[in-house]
């Protein structure tokens, strides 16, 4: 009868874990999929300017014909010059860079910046203007991704009439790398700093990729938080643990 009993206990505790066990995962693969969203709408810009890039190659020949045309026995040369004036404005939009001249990460920002336009929090961006060719480019979206996703997600948890705003900082001394992102917090949060999240946030899978990466490129991360700012400081290095 006890055995039975026990059997019994045994049998239940292990489907409940194992129901526990699912959500878990059921939420691991909801938060995979909101990842997997946000890299799809990174590539999706990325292809934009690969297609922007072609499209301009591919007209060139055309563009030269047509000024060849215009140019044969013209003394007026105030059409020609118009045209030319025409294809260095879109030469100079096409090539013209926000942040920094490192394609990736000029993308990224660009996109995280006009999604804050969007929901309307402020957002400040300083990078050093080089390339960041010692991360490989999946772990620059996974990592840059996850640090700017949950800054935004940690400004629209703020009540209305609290401080908003995101200010990113990027900089490289020969291969190590540093970053630096403040963001705003609400007042009525809780931060856990072993999970890097608040009580109402769910940031398992993004809080995994980037201490994954941390370690991959032999770095280290430091968060604080700043009650008085109601602000959160978080800086990663990569490559090192002395501060640049």
């Amino acid at each position: 009868m006890i055995w039975g009993t026990v059997v019994l206990l045994l049998i239940t505790l292990l489907l409940l874990f194992n129901g526990v066990r699912m959500k878990m995962l059921e939420q691991e693969n909801r938060l995979l999929s909101a990842y997997m969203d946000t890299a799809g709408e990174f590539y999706q810009g990325i292809q934009k300017r690969v297609e922007a890039s072609r499209r301009y190659r591919h007209d060139l020949a055309k563009h030269i014909q047509t000024l060849e045309t215009l140019l044969a026995g013209r003394e007026d040369e105030e059409e020609v010059r118009t045209y030319m004036e025409g294809l260095k404005k879109e030469y100079t939009e096409l090539k013209k860079k926000k942040f920094c001249q490192d394609e990736i990460l000029e993308s990224i920002l660009d996109t995280k910046a006009n999604q804050c336009r969007k929901l309307g929090i402020p957002i400040e961006i300083f990078v050093e203007d080089c390339f960041y060719t010692e991360v490989e480019e999946v772990d620059m979206v996974g990592l840059l991704c996850n640090l700017l996703d949950n800054a935004i997600e940690a400004n629209e948890r703020c009540a209305e009439g609290e401080r908003r705003g995101i200010w990113f900082y990027m900089e490289k001394k020969e291969e190590k790398i540093k970053i630096k992102m403040e963001n705003c917090i609400s007042s009525e949060e809780e931060f856990n700093f072993i999970t890097q999240k608040s009580k109402k946030s769910e940031h398992g899978i993004g809080t995994k990729i980037i201490a994954g990466l941390v370690e991959k490129y032999q770095g280290t991360r430091e968060i604080k938080e700043d009650r008085k700012k109601g602000i959160i400081i978080d800086r990663i290095f990569l490559y090192g643990k002395e501060k640049i």
